[in-house]
């Protein structure tokens, strides 16, 4: 079993899917740490993605799974990627993400090992693939959940996978803050390493630039719904233990 799995939901992306995978486990061959897997879950409509897994098959670790049969969205698909781990920890990397530094897997495994049950590290934006802007360091804020992102990508996230939780499948815009929110409610405050360790990566074809306002507020309305159910079932349940406590 290895250490880490780095889960990688891909796919077309518009025809640049592949070039982008591509360079982002060439980053992966030069990692100091090396008791990792790649997991990559494909919904492309070519074998372009399966070909640089392929290609790649003699330096890493890597294995290819197709995803025809979830929906075509990147919680589903993520969420395969994650299905499909065997590591003890569990890294998610979106397929146009890059992780930024050669010690970086072995910073997020060391990291862990001193305790906690998921892990946020800092990331930083490239507009071109190389240079790297406007570092941030992930902080947890009570609306989280309502699309004040103050944590960035899910590329950002890493979780021990007996404690993980999977993607919301009828979330896409909103996906990344309402798993941040529940694994913080299940799990307490999370490891957050400041560095720069994860580049997500500007560029024309990002789900987040397509989103429409339709699709926010419907989401805003799911999300708000559903927390409110878990916040009145939690208030409920302080409200039994002090009465017991009472008792």
């Amino acid at each position: 079993m290895p250490a880490i799995s780095i889960c990688i939901p891909a796919y077309g992306m518009g025809g640049k899917g592949a070039e982008y995978l591509a360079q982002s486990l060439e980053i992966l061959t030069g990692q100091s740490f090396r008791d990792f897997e790649v997991v990559v879950s494909d919904q492309s409509d070519d074998t372009a993605v399966a070909d640089v897994c392929a290609a790649f098959s003699d330096r890493l670790t890597i294995r290819h799974i197709w995803s025809h049969d979830a929906p075509r969205q990147a919680s589903a698909n993520v969420n395969n990627a994650l299905d499909h781990a065997s590591g003890d920890i569990v890294k998610v990397l979106f397929q146009d993400d890059f992780l930024n530094g050669s010690r970086a897997l072995g910073d997020i495994v060391e990291a862990m090992d001193g305790g906690g049950d998921w892990l946020l590290c800092g990331s930083g934006i490239s507009r071109n693939g190389g240079a790297v802007e406007r570092p941030m360091v992930p902080r947890l804020t009570e609306k989280l959940q309502f699309g004040k992102n103050t944590v960035s990508s899910p590329s950002v996230l890493a979780m021990r996978r007996s404690r993980m939780q999977l993607f919301d499948e009828n979330l896409i815009w909103l996906m990344d803050v309402d798993l941040y929110k529940r694994l913080w409610d299940a799990l307490g405050d999370p490891v957050i390493l400041p560095q720069t360790l994860v580049v997500n990566r500007i560029h024309e074809g990002q789900v987040s630039a397509s989103v429409s306002k339709s699709l926010r507020q419907k989401e805003l309305r799911y999300v708000r719904q559903k927390f409110a159910a878990s916040t009145s079932l939690s208030g409920y349940l302080e409200y039994l233990r002090q009465r017991i406590k009472a008792l």
